[in-house]
């Protein structure tokens, strides 16, 4: 959803229940900003978001789906990859990038793409040899470190983790957020933070996990995107105890209830 539709429909929802901004904007943010906000001009930050959305009794919000990676001219076809990708149905993912229709529309840009996604789908499917291979072939011949290549190392980190395979763990860590300050945002990085923190948490390094899951936050939330804070958050929460697990849990329930995000928690 872009900020001119998520705007209007604040608004809508605003004078529907007759509230002057003034009143929606009291003890969530400025009246300022959320005439900006209305009008469009700014996508703010999700915890205001949250507060405006539960001021207005707002329970449902559209999916909001990220630009896939494009593997094929056939647009449906790079859309449903990511689509189950996102929804985590990896035994369908996989079978449909080896269906002998899909594999003759990809094209040579999309080649990178297509090894990512299958690579990923048998990792999470526990074919890590057949993973490993395809992670690697997503990065062969790549002269530039694109989004798709950092996922990629970090992705084979998570098998080295699996593997125990610490040296190797950092080497991806290091190769996946090379230069990562100086790069184009994408909400697709997001994901870097995430599956740094699950290396950590399948090494045991449960402190360094969550240290990486708070920079990732910050990371998400300075680039005004909510994307993965579900995610995030339920990592979290299986870091600590007590009620601050408590506290975890409520925030990635509701992250999850607002956009419709869905929890991985095969972790």
């Amino acid at each position: 959803m872009n900020k001119k539709a998520l705007g209007k429909g604040v608004k809508e929802e605003r004078k529907k229940l007759r509230l002057t901004q003034a009143e929606l904007a009291q003890g969530i943010c400025s009246q300022a900003l959320l005439s900006h906000i209305e009008a469009g001009d700014y996508m703010s930050a999700a915890d205001i978001f949250i507060g405006i959305y539960q001021k207005l009794g707002i329970s449902e919000l559209q999916a909001n789906l990220k630009n896939y990676f494009p593997m094929s001219q056939i647009e449906k076809l790079s859309q449903k990859s990511e689509e189950l990708c996102r929804q985590h149905q990896y035994a369908e993912l996989r079978d449909f990038l080896l269906l002998d229709s899909t594999i003759d529309a990809i094209s040579e840009e999309g080649l990178q793409a297509y090894y990512y996604y299958l690579g990923v789908s048998q990792a999470q499917l526990g074919q890590l040899n057949e993973a490993q291979e395809n992670l690697r072939l997503a990065l062969v011949d790549q002269k530039k470190l694109t989004i798709i290549s950092r996922l990629s190392w970090m992705s084979l980190g998570v098998i080295s983790a699996v593997n125990h395979q610490e040296k190797q763990v950092e080497e991806y860590i290091e190769a996946a957020f090379q230069d990562l300050e100086k790069t184009s945002y994408d909400e697709n990085l997001n994901v870097l933070y995430y599956l740094r923190a699950v290396i950590y948490k399948k090494l045991e390094k449960n402190k360094l996990a969550l240290m990486t899951l708070e920079k990732g936050i910050q990371f998400i939330s300075e680039h005004n995107s909510h994307y993965m804070l579900a995610n995030f958050y339920y990592l979290a929460a299986l870091l600590v105890e007590n009620d601050k697990s408590r506290a975890y849990f409520s925030k990635s329930q509701l992250f999850t209830e607002l956009y419709k995000e869905k929890v991985f928690d095969k972790i």
